[in-house]
């Protein structure tokens, strides 16, 4: 039997003598192929001994002030026998009475990586500090980061539009005020500028994650898989996407512009006690008797000169939002029928545009009654605008990162990019170690033991001298319980599919109404055989959007151009939000300039455009990688041959040696010496009879020694 020593800080506990104490193991289960997992205990219990209630503070007692706080973790550490073993946290999980007196306190050990998620807690994007890359949105920043270097650029403008697509046709002189890229100078024809948006480097993300919120643990994360020379993650960016449409900034600036209607002339017969006009830019109803009647109806008019320009009407009422009318084009009417009793209060009206409007008509008509002198007066009075009034539109404004990044918690982006690259995670001393799921077992893990606090390196040279902390093969024979093993069947799915959650913009929506599949997803089956003995299909789906990029022809002739963009609008081509787009922005020269614009009288020429791929390259001689599932026709280059995709590079050998008709799931427990047990790793070989096993999860019974292992056979 082994000696267990539990620690809380540096506090070791009193522990039951007949308690079992166990470890289960596993960071990649081939039962639940997207999710990482860490080492934990099942739940346990220790006496209400002396040193226990003052480690715990006596929490049965909840009238203790300050007293111990069980919503938060605590440091741990295990030994065995008097030898470090695991280190990680500790959990309160209640205390157990027996005559209305303490007994024991629940608790749970679980590994350090939790910490990670602990620490990140329900925090979105918007949380980090990435004040470093703040830009300023106008036409001058947006035009100048068209065509950077994307390699050594963290914040680039791919040709991704918000709301209206673009077109090139090269057929005489471009019209003012379109989307058309042919470069003419001063056609004030062009992709305006407005329609984009910035993109931050993914990696940018994950530094800043690593800095805001590991450092205070005195972590980082390994640069296994998290480096620059790793294309397939250091390329990809991130669209800076809020919102629907049009960019908007917290402050209400931005590229929404507001008018606030002030320009109402009230009737001079209209009584002021009831309604009035302060310094033309509220129009106040009150009442002398809160309970008359003051508004028995109203109604509000706005038509534009150009009916396809979109605007939004707010009224406010007492300073907060009472009615929206969502964005509209054409006239507007509101009355009480739509937006509800015009109580009395102070009423702002608040029109909002994604670029310039002009108004040929402001109408507010406001009719009822009122007490006076004990009798009811009734009125009708109606405000006429000033026609031709106008959104104004800002030339610049802050463009501020955490005010524009997409909504999405932190871990759950970062479990997205484990789930995209099917990544692995563990604490090893002060790293979180990421690596790939084939990188993690071609390796040889020596882990936590190695690289311990001074003071026990006598102990863990003592035990590798005896041990195997540099091999990678261990070989259970000896130590194997012959009478308890299983030989399962390993093939837990008959199905697997591999997609993103956001595949809703136009194109993407289109592909999967044609080919009856999300655009760059995988329904897996090896050799796509139907296996009908397993009952469930699993799916693997990431936290992001996955647009279908568009490479444009010349409306004139038909000729490909040069011009691929992306499309950010739903099946009915309204402006789109989705989930967070991730996506490689490539620098691409043309074979002729084209154009952005500013407004219908002022473009620029760009001799290069930054296009968002779905690959590391356009041409597949250069890179076949891609963050599809399955290997598609490459949008640009309309061609195949892009074979790496996510699946073939990075789930391939996972999944595939599942299907395997020699695949074996299989069930052993065995006694394991401690020289043993303090140093086999989860990516180590268990060699039984010969054969060799990776380890799907193993569970150890501290005291016993006792290990069950869940095992694969290696093919």
């Amino acid at each position: 039997m082994q000696k267990v020593q539990i620690y809380v800080g540096s506090t070791r506990l009193d522990l039951f003598k007949d308690e079992t104490i166990s470890l289960t193991q596993s960071l990649k289960n081939v039962k639940d192929v997207s999710k990482i997992f860490t080492e934990f205990t099942q739940t346990f219990s220790v006496p209400a001994s002396p040193t226990n209630n003052i480690l715990f503070e006596h929490y049965y007692n909840f009238d203790i002030v300050n007293g111990f706080d069980a919503r938060v973790k605590k440091s741990s550490y295990i030994e065995l026998n008097y030898i470090p073993f695991k280190q990680g946290f500790m959990r309160l999980d209640g205390v157990d009475l027996k005559r209305n007196k303490a007994y024991a306190y629940r608790i749970t050990f679980f590994g350090e990586t939790v910490a990670l998620k602990d620490v990140l807690g329900e925090n979105q994007l918007d949380a980090l500090d990435l004040a470093a890359y703040n830009k300023t949105y106008d036409y001058t920043s947006i035009r100048d980061l068209m065509n950077v270097d994307t390699t050594t650029n963290d914040v680039v403008v791919p040709m991704i539009t918000h709301s209206s697509p673009v077109f090139f046709d090269s057929n005489g002189t471009p019209t003012a005020g379109t989307n058309n890229m042919k470069f003419e100078a001063s056609s004030g024809a062009g992709v305006l500028w407005s329609e984009l948006k910035y993109a931050l480097r993914v990696s940018k993300i994950v530094d800043q994650i690593e800095t805001d919120y590991l450092t205070e643990l005195g972590l980082s994360f390994s640069d296994d898989f998290f480096n620059d020379t790793n294309a397939d993650y250091y390329n990809l960016f991130m669209w800076l996407h809020r919102k629907s449409g049009d960019v908007d900034s917290a402050s209400g600036s931005g590229n929404e512009y507001n008018l606030l209607i002030n320009s109402f002339v009230p009737d001079p017969l209209l009584p002021t006690n009831v309604n009035t006009l302060s310094s033309q830019t509220s129009l106040i109803i009150s009442s002398t008797n809160p309970t008359d009647n003051v508004v028995n109806y109203y109604s509000f008019q706005a038509v534009p000169t150009d009916n396809t320009k979109q605007y939004l009407l707010t009224i406010t009422r007492n300073g907060e939002v009472w009615y929206s009318s969502g964005y509209v084009t054409g006239s507007i009417y509101v009355d009480q029928t739509t937006a509800g009793a015009m109580n009395p209060a102070t009423y702002n009206f608040n029109l909002t545009a994604v670029e310039q409007v002009s108004f040929s008509a402001l109408d507010l008509s406001v009719g009822g009654s009122y007490t006076s002198s004990g009798s009811t007066v009734n009125y009708d009075d109606f405000w006429e605008g000033v026609t031709g009034a106008d959104v104004p539109i800002p030339n610049s404004f802050p463009f501020a990162i955490n005010e524009q990044i997409p909504e999405i918690k932190i871990i759950d982006f970062l479990s997205g990019l484990f789930k995209t690259f099917n990544l692995v995670a563990y604490h090893q001393n002060d790293k979180i170690v990421v690596q790939t799921y084939d990188d993690y077992f071609a390796s040889l893990d020596t882990g936590f033991w190695n690289l311990q606090e001074e003071e026990w390196q006598d102990e863990v040279r003592f035990w590798n001298e005896i041990g195997s902390a540099t091999t990678n093969v261990y070989s259970i024979d000896e130590f194997m319980d012959v009478n308890s093993s299983q030989v399962n069947v390993a093939l837990p799915y008959k199905q697997i599919n591999f997609s993103y959650e956001g595949t809703g913009t136009f194109l993407a929506k289109k592909y999967n109404q044609l080919n009856n599949v999300g655009w760059g997803e995988l329904r897996y089956t090896l050799n796509g055989e139907v296996y009908d003995a397993p009952s469930e299909t699993y799916s693997v789906k990431l936290p992001f959007e996955h647009m279908l990029f568009d490479r444009i022809n010349n409306l004139n002739g038909g000729s490909q151009t040069n011009i691929m963009y992306g499309y950010s609008v739903n099946e009915n081509q309204q402006p789109y939000i989705g989930k967070p787009l991730i996506f490689y922005p490539i620098r691409q020269s043309q074979l002729t300039l084209v154009s952005v614009r500013e407004n219908s009288t002022n473009n620029d020429s760009l001799s290069s455009l930054i296009l968002p791929s779905n690959s590391v390259s356009l041409y597949s001689n250069i890179s076949t990688s891609n963050i599809n599932f399955n290997e598609e026709v490459n949008e640009f280059s309309q061609a195949t041959g892009f074979s790496n995709t996510l699946f073939e590079g990075y789930y391939k050998n996972f999944i595939s040696e599942s299907f395997n008709i020699k695949r074996r799931f299989i069930k052993v427990k065995a006694f394991l010496p401690l020289n043993i047990l303090y140093n086999l790793k989860l990516n180590n070989v268990i060699e039984i009879n010969n054969q060799n096993y990776k380890i799907n999860s193993m569970t150890t019974n501290f005291q016993t020694g006792e290990t069950s292992f869940e095992l694969i056979n290696i093919l």
